[in-house]
């Protein structure tokens, strides 16, 4: 006898999935459990005041797909083909509050990738769903870690570094996290405001603050934002700018100073990069509100 499984789908959720089919769109209701290894999950900003849910990859591909050719992959280090969903469409599929204008990218080893809306709008990333044709099963691993690339992968067809990006004359690169298991829908105030410096901050800093917001969050977090693949919070770093030697040091050459350290080193961060960097890090107030 075939078992019937049955799947509890919040009511808030089911209402909007009921509207939504009335006026002809095609929704994309999140379940309330998981239901299998490959399952995404979503969080933050979902409709009806739902935080947390799980997308099915057999729902993913029933949305409308797009694909894209990548010239040079940084994970595979080659061409490939991706076919997925543009994460703007998954926004619009889930219902996402238009409030929204940060996305964190979650990985299963605690790396944890941003973009806000202008990258989205730039470079319009996909969550890939095949890459050459072929489901995660086949993905094998990246070139350029050695880790698993499944369940899910983010990239864009194309990405040209942006003047306006350029830092401490370091230009900005590609956002590709593999092994994503959660999407996090947010805002830049709530999840960024923390971070952010406060009025009677120097230039110097202003500048540090963008470099760590862009080149540090992946790794560090600061009370639940941000990567945990470091283990070392945003406060830890804030304690070790405090040391010049230590600080520089640690970013250019971590293995010098840790050895067991996954931190693969910013050898490229110029002087005035450095520099900006540990003020940031000094002026920043943990408990403060930000901007």
């Amino acid at each position: 006898m075939t078992p019937i499984i049955r799947t509890l789908v919040h009511p808030v959720l089911l209402l909007l999935g009921l509207l939504s089919a009335a006026v002809g769109a095609a929704p994309l209701v999140p379940l309330p459990s998981r239901t299998s290894p490959s399952d995404l999950q979503v969080s933050g900003l979902l409709p009806g005041g739902i935080t947390n849910g799980f997308v099915t990859r057999e729902q993913l591909l029933s949305l409308p797909l797009t694909t894209v050719t990548n010239v040079q992959d940084g994970a595979l280090k080659r061409s490939a083909v991706y076919r997925g969903v543009p994460l703007t469409a998954l926004q619009a599929a889930l219902s996402v509050e238009s409030r929204s204008d940060v996305i964190f990218l979650i990985c299963g080893d605690g790396y944890t990738a941003h973009v806000d809306a202008a990258y989205l709008k730039q470079f319009a990333p996909l969550l890939i769903l095949e890459i050459d044709g072929q489901g995660p099963e086949k993905w094998g691993r990246s070139l350029a870690s050695g880790l698993a690339m499944a369940p899910y992968y983010v990239n864009s067809g194309s990405f040209q570094a942006r003047p306006a990006e350029r830092l401490a004359g370091i230009d900005e690169g590609p956002v590709y996290p593999y092994a994503v298991a959660r999407i996090d829908f947010s805002t830049s105030d709530r999840a960024l405001g923390p971070l952010r410096l406060d009025g009677a901050a120097s230039e110097l800093a202003r500048l540090g603050e963008r470099l760590a917001i862009r080149d540090c969050l992946s790794c560090h977090d600061h009370r639940g934002v941000g990567g945990l693949m470091s283990n070392r919070p945003w406060a830890l770093l804030k304690t070790w700018s405090s040391n010049t030697n230590y600080f520089r040091r640690y970013v250019v050459r971590p293995k010098s100073i840790q050895p067991a350290s996954r931190m693969p080193g910013f050898s490229h961060y110029n002087e005035q990069a450095l520099d900006a960097l540990q003020a940031y890090f000094r002026e920043w107030k943990p408990g403060g509100a930000g901007r």
